[in-house]
Formats: C-alpha cells, sequence, structure tokens
C-alpha cells in the first residue's frame, strides 16, 4: 500500500520516475526496509532525489 501512495503522491506532484520504471531489485530491498524502519527519513528523501525528476510544466 506504501508503494501505491508514494507513487500517487509523486504523480500528483508532477514527478517522474527517472529512469522510468524503478529497478525492480532497489524497490524490492527498499519497500520492506521502509517499512521496517530500518532506514531513516535522510535516506529515504536522498534515495527519492538520486532516482526522480520533477517535469517542466
Amino acid at each position: 500500500m506504501s508503494w501505491a501512495w508514494l507513487v500517487a503522491f509523486l504523480d500528483l506532484n508532477g514527478v517522474v520516475w527517472d529512469p522510468d520504471p524503478p529497478d525492480v531489485d532497489e524497490t524490492e530491498s527498499a519497500v520492506p526496509a521502509m517499512a521496517a524502519h530500518e532506514v531513516d527519513e535522510a535516506w529515504i528523501a536522498n534515495s527519492l532525489r538520486q532516482r526522480t525528476r520533477r517535469l517542466d510544466l
């Protein structure tokens, strides 16, 4: 469920994955780590900054 919310949030805010789609292996390891609180907010923010870009509207 958290993945769906993240995708919707990014889409509503004009942000796309770069590359699109994101790497499946990275995603499969990152989502459980976030859910288990094994990573902090700074790690999540940095990870998203590296893998997304804002659309020029």
